[in-house]
């Protein structure tokens, strides 16, 4: 959901929402299909080299997420109940979008459900 900035003449204008690193290389891929359609054969070799880099980078960082998530979930595994809390709040903290803090929203109530059950 946009949300609005106060312009120096009092107005508003839209600010879009912040984009995600994956979302930043998604675009620069889509930038590079581009200049390779305009571009010649030996600038073309230099786009597709740079294009698998960026595609390396963002698997990299994909993985990476899914290593460190997978850290956190050792370690909620062996935390004690206030530090659960305690990590719970700086994951919501952490969230830098609303769909984000939708979707833990949900998945609390659901496990609110389960525990009381």
């Amino acid at each position: 959901m946009p949300t609005t900035t106060r312009k120096a003449d009092g107005t508003h204008s839209a600010k879009s929402p912040e984009k995600a690193p994956a979302d930043y290389l998604k675009d620069a891929l889509a930038d590079l299909d581009k200049a390779r359609e305009q571009a010649g054969d030996d600038v073309s070799a230099g786009i597709d080299s740079a294009r698998e880099r960026i595609t390396d980078a963002r698997e990299a960082l994909s993985n990476r997420s899914h290593e460190q998530v997978k850290d956190w979930r050792e370690q909620l595994g062996s935390a004690a109940d206030d530090a659960l809390r305690e990590l719970g709040r700086l994951a919501i903290r952490a969230q830098r979008s609303p769909d984000a803090l939708t979707e833990l929203s949900k998945e609390i109530t659901k496990r609110k459900a389960e525990v009381s059950a």
